[in-house]
């Protein structure tokens, strides 16, 4: 059995949370700048473990219990299905084309 509807209305949440604060995430990618090759994919990176780490946590307190083989594979179709708007997202705020 995958995510339930909360709980994929949760993973959701986080994901249009992420997009509409995006400085959130993406102020810290822009102090490694320098120093990174391809900064988009750097940001995306982050922008992963920040929406990952904010539904895992909730995940944990609501069900005081890890995902499931079945919902972690639910958690990353979510996260595949919506990589092009984060990705759109990062390069907005980070102005590149």
């Amino acid at each position: 059995m995958g995510l339930d509807v909360i709980e994929e209305k949760n993973l959701n949440d986080a994901i249009v949370y992420a997009l509409d604060y995006p400085n959130v995430v993406l102020s810290e990618a822009k102090s490694f700048a320098s120093e990174i090759t391809v900064l988009e994919d750097f940001a995306y990176g982050l922008y992963l473990g920040y929406i990952s780490g904010v539904f895992f946590d909730g995940f944990l307190a609501r069900n005081k219990r890890y995902l499931y083989s079945e919902e972690l594979t639910d958690f990353h179709s979510i996260l595949v299905k919506r990589s092009p708007e984060i990705r759109l997202k990062i390069k907005a705020n980070l102005s590149l084309k």
